[in-house]
C-alpha cells in the first residue's frame, strides 16, 4: 500500500520545533515502513482568517494526492516512537482518528488516516466552509460524524500530552507510539526526555 506521511510546517515557530524535536522521528518512522515522506512548508492555497493547521483539509488539492493508496496526516508537534508499529488500515470512504481528550463526542485532528478518494475531498471541502477561524478539529468531527466517515483507531496513535490533567500517568507510564505535545514548550521537553529515557 503506498503510503504519503504528510506534516504541516509552515512558519518559522513550527519549522524549529519539527527541526528540533520531530523531523528525524517521522524521517525514521518513514524510512522504517517504506512510506514517503511529505513536508509542507508553504500553503496549498490563501484561507482567509484561518488557522494554517486548516491546510490540512486542502490535501486532496495537492497534484499527489491521488498518487496514493493511504495518506496519514500527523501533526508537526507529534513525537513518533522508535518501537512505532505500521498504520492501521482504515476501511475506504472512512477517516481513522483518536477521540479527543477521552471525550466520543469530538475527535482531535493531529491524526488523520484515510484512502484518497472523492467522498474524503468533499468532506473536507465541507469542513473548510465552517466560519471558525481556529478549530479544525470541530468542524471535522461534525462533517464525519454526520455522513458516518469516522472510524475510530488505536488511541496509542494519538496520545495527547496534558500536563495538568488526569490522563498524565497514562501518558508517561504507558507505551503509547505518537505522542502529540500540542506544542507547548514545556510539553516538547518533557516528551522528548520521557522517550530518550525509554530509548524510544
Amino acid at each position: 500500500m503506498k503510503t504519503a506521511l504528510v506534516a504541516i510546517v509552515i512558519g518559522d515557530a513550527y519549522r524549529r520545533i519539527y527541526d528540533q524535536y520531530i523531523r528525524a522521528r517521522f524521517e525514521s518512522y518513514a524510512q522504517r515502513h517504506g512510506y514517503d515522506l511529505r513536508v509542507i512548508d508553504q500553503p496549498i492555497r490563501d484561507l482567509p482568517g484561518k488557522k494554517f493547521t486548516w491546510q490540512k483539509l486542502l490535501l486532496p488539492e495537492t497534484p499527489w494526492f491521488g498518487d496514493y493508496d493511504r495518506i496519514a496526516f500527523v501533526d508537526s508537534d507529534i513525537f513518533i516512537t522508535r518501537d512505532a508499529p505500521e498504520l492501521p488500515l482504515v476501511p475506504d470512504g472512512k477517516v481513522g482518528l483518536v477521540p479527543d481528550k477521552g471525550t466520543p463526542f469530538q475527535y482531535n485532528s493531529g491524526v488523520l488516516i484515510y484512502r484518497p478518494g472523492p467522498a474524503i475531498a468533499d468532506a473536507f471541502a465541507e469542513a473548510l466552509k465552517d466560519p471558525d477561524p481556529f478549530w479544525d478539529q470541530w468542524a471535522v468531527t461534525r462533517v464525519l460524524q454526520e455522513r458516518g466517515m469516522d472510524q475510530v483507531i488505536d488511541r496509542r496513535f494519538n496520545r495527547l500530552l496534558y500536563v495538568r490533567c488526569w490522563s498524565l500517568p497514562g501518558t508517561l507510564f504507558g507505551r503509547h507510539w505518537f505522542y502529540h505535545a500540542l506544542c507547548g514548550k514545556s510539553k516538547l521537553k518533557l516528551a522528548d526526555r520521557l522517550l530518550k529515557l525509554q530509548g524510544r
